[in-house]
C-alpha cells in the first residue's frame, strides 16, 4: 500500500480546499460585494464537502494525534509559500509581533532577556523604561514573575517574555537576585509602552560627514530619519553616509518618504505593477531636506525590500554612490489581508521597479529552496570573486538618468564593491564574536561592575568618550577563549587588537546604555565604513 500521499499536487488540493472553504469565502464577501458571485461559483459546496471528508479521514485514521489548529496553520503557510517566497500566513501571534515591529513599540517592562544555564537574566535594561525606573540593573537574575518561577524550571525565553509583557499600567511583580547583594528581593514594575526605534544610530563622523543607520522601515522610521537629518544639518553636515546594511525592509511608504528628502524634486522613486494592480508611480517633490550634498549608501547581501527601493532610487537618479555588496533581491510588494480569526496573510500583489525599469527580484520559479540556495551561493561567490561583472546574473542593461549602465536580475549591484575580508588572521577575532566568548565575558563583567561604570560614566556620551578597556580585561577574554578550546593566536591579536577592544567596549555600552552606544563605538573599527568614506573624495 502506497503511504506517500504528501505529493505536491495532493497537498495543494487539500490546502486550497481548506483555506478557501474556511476563510476566503467570508473574507472576500466582507471585503467586496462584487466578488460574492465569483467566490460562490469557484468554491462550491462540493469542495467544502470533499474537504470535510478528507479532514475526517485524516483525523480518524492518521498514525498520530493531530492538533487541528497547528496542522491548519502549516497548511495555510504551505499554500502561500507555493505562490512565491514572500507571500506568507501569519497566526494571530505572528500578526501581533509583525504589527509591533512595524509600529515600533510594544507594551511591557523594558528588559532584554538572556538564558544562561536554565536561568533567566536581564541582558539589557531599556533606558527610560519601566524596569529601569523600578531599579532593575543589567545582569539581574529573574527568578519569578507574579509568583510563578521562571528560572530553574526549563521555561523557554519566549514564555518568560509572555509573562513580562502586559497592558500598560498593569504590574509585574518580579523576584530578582543581584550578584552584588545577599539574598533576593521583589521589584514591582509598572508596565508601559516601550519604544523600539528603527534608527539605530545617527551622528557626525567628522566636521562635514553625517551618518545614519536604519535597521528597518516602520511607521516611525521617516519621522526618526527626518529628525536625525535635521539635527545633523544643524551640526554642519555637508555629506551623508546612509547605512542600510542588514536592513530587511518593511513599509514601502517609509522608504519613499525618505527618498523624497534625498532627491531634489520630481524624480521617479519607484513604480509598482501587478496583474490586478495598475501601474502606480511614486515621485519626489521639490524641497527635499537633503536634496543636495554628497551621499553614499551602504548595502550588503541582507539589504532587502524597502531598503532596495531607496538604494535603487538613489542609483538610478545618480543621486549618490551605492557601496558594499549585491543586495538580497526582493522586488515583490505584499499587502496584508486580515482573516476572521485575527490571523492574516501577506499576499504578493505587485512587483516594484526602480526608476530605470529594473525589477530586482531574484528568480523563484524553481521553488523557495532553490531561491534561498541561490542566495547562499551569492555569498559564496562574493568571497571568491569581487568583480562586479562576475556577479551579474542578468546582462540586460538599464540606464540611469546620466546614462550609466546598471543591471537587475536579483538585487542592487553596487557602484563600488566592498569585498569580504579574506585575511585568515581575522578568523580568531570572528570566533571570539561568533562563539559568544566576548558576549559571555561582558555579561559577567557588567553584572559585577555595571553599577560602578555608570557612576563613573553617567551617560552614553561620557562612556563613548572616556571609557577604556584595560589590558587585564583583554587578557581575561583570551583566557576565557582558551578555556573554551579556542587556541590563542598572537598574530591575529596583534593585527586586530583595535577591533577586539572596540567590540568589548561596544558590548559593555550596549548592556548599560543601549544599542545606539554599541553602534557609535563600533563605527571607528568598521572597515566597510572607512572604505565608504574614501568615496567622497572621488566625487
Amino acid at each position: 500500500m502506497n503511504k506517500q500521499i504528501k505529493t505536491p499536487i495532493v497537498i495543494l488540493l487539500i490546502i486550497l480546499a481548506l483555506i478557501v472553504g474556511a476563510y476566503w469565502g467570508a473574507s472576500v464577501t466582507l471585503r467586496s460585494k462584487k466578488n460574492t458571485s465569483a467566490s460562490s461559483t469557484l468554491y462550491s459546496g462540493s469542495t467544502g464537502e470533499k474537504t470535510n471528508i478528507l479532514w475526517n479521514i485524516i483525523a480518524n485514521n492518521y498514525v498520530d494525534d493531530i492538533e487541528n489548529d497547528s496542522l491548519s496553520d502549516r497548511i495555510y503557510a504551505s499554500l502561500l509559500s507555493a505562490l512565491d517566497p514572500h507571500s506568507t500566513y501569519l497566526t494571530p501571534k505572528d500578526l501581533t509581533a509583525e504589527m509591533e515591529s512595524l509600529r515600533g513599540n510594544f507594551e511591557g517592562v523594558g528588559i532584554v532577556l538572556r538564558m544562561i544555564n536554565d536561568t533567566i537574566r536581564a541582558a539589557q535594561i531599556i533606558a527610560g523604561g519601566p524596569a529601569e525606573k523600578a531599579g532593575m540593573e543589567p545582569g539581574d537574575y529573574i527568578l519569578s514573575v507574579n509568583g510563578e518561577a521562571v528560572s530553574g524550571v526549563k521555561m523557554k525565553v519566549e514564555d518568560v517574555v509572555k509573562k513580562l509583557r502586559g497592558p500598560r499600567k498593569s504590574v509585574a511583580d518580579i523576584k530578582i537576585k543581584r550578584l552584588s547583594e545577599n539574598g533576593t528581593r521583589f521589584v514591582k514594575v509598572v508596565r508601559n509602552v516601550i519604544e523600539t526605534p528603527s534608527l539605530s544610530y545617527s551622528g557626525m563622523i567628522d566636521q562635514r560627514t553625517g551618518y545614519i543607520h536604519l535597521s528597518r522601515f516602520g511607521e516611525t522610521t521617516y519621522s526618526e530619519f527626518r529628525q536625525a537629518l535635521t539635527e545633523l544639518k544643524k551640526k554642519g553636515m555637508e555629506r551623508l553616509v546612509l547605512d542600510l546594511r542588514d536592513n530587511g525592509g518593511g513599509l514601502m511608504s517609509a522608504a519613499t518618504k525618505i527618498c523624497d528628502d534625498l532627491l531634489p524634486g520630481r524624480e521617479m522613486i519607484v513604480y509598482t505593477e501587478g496583474a490586478h494592480q495598475p501601474r502606480q508611480e511614486e515621485r519626489s517633490k521639490p524641497g527635499g531636506l537633503f536634496g543636495k550634498g554628497d551621499l553614499v549608501v551602504l548595502i550588503n547581501e541582507y539589504t532587502a525590500s524597502a531598503s532596495e527601493i531607496v538604494a535603487g532610487a538613489m542609483q538610478d537618479n545618480d543621486r549618490g554612490i551605492i557601496a558594499g555588496r549585491r543586495s538580497f533581491g526582493k522586488g515583490l510588494v505584499q499587502q496584508q489581508f486580515r482573516l476572521p480569526d485575527n490571523s492574516a496573510i501577506l499576499l504578493t500583489i505587485a512587483r516594484y521597479y526602480t526608476p530605470s525599469g529594473r525589477c530586482i527580484q531574484r528568480p523563484y520559479s524553481n521553488g523557495s529552496d532553490e531561491y534561498y540556495e541561490d542566495f547562499i551561493q551569492q555569498i559564496i561567490n562574493g568571497y571568491a570573486n569581487d568583480s562586479l561583472l562576475a556577479q551579474i546574473t542578468d546582462s540586460t542593461p538599464y540606464h540611469t538618468t546620466k546614462g550609466r549602465t546598471v543591471y537587475g536580475g536579483g538585487g542592487i549591484y553596487p557602484d563600488h564593491i566592498i569585498s569580504y575580508k579574506s585575511d585568515t588572521l581575522i578568523v580568531y577575532y570572528n570566533q571570539l564574536v561568533t562563539k559568544g566568548i566576548i558576549s559571555e565575558y561582558v555579561f559577567d563583567f557588567v553584572s559585577r561592575k555595571g553599577r560602578e561604570i555608570k557612576k563613573q560614566h553617567p551617560d552614553a556620551e561620557d562612556f563613548i568618550a572616556h571609557y577604556t578597556v584595560s589590558n587585564d580585561m583583554l587578557e581575561d577574554v583570551f583566557d576565557q577563549a582558551a578555556n573554551k578550546g579556542l587556541v590563542r593566536n598572537n598574530n591575529s591579536i596583534k593585527k586586530y587588537r583595535k577591533e577586539i577592544l572596540s567590540r568589548i567596549k561596544a558590548e559593555i555600552g550596549d548592556m548599560l546604555y543601549g544599542t545606539p552606544t554599541f553602534q557609535a563605538v563600533m563605527l571607528w573599527s568598521d572597515p566597510e565604513l572607512q572604505e565608504a568614506l574614501t568615496l567622497f573624495k572621488k566625487r
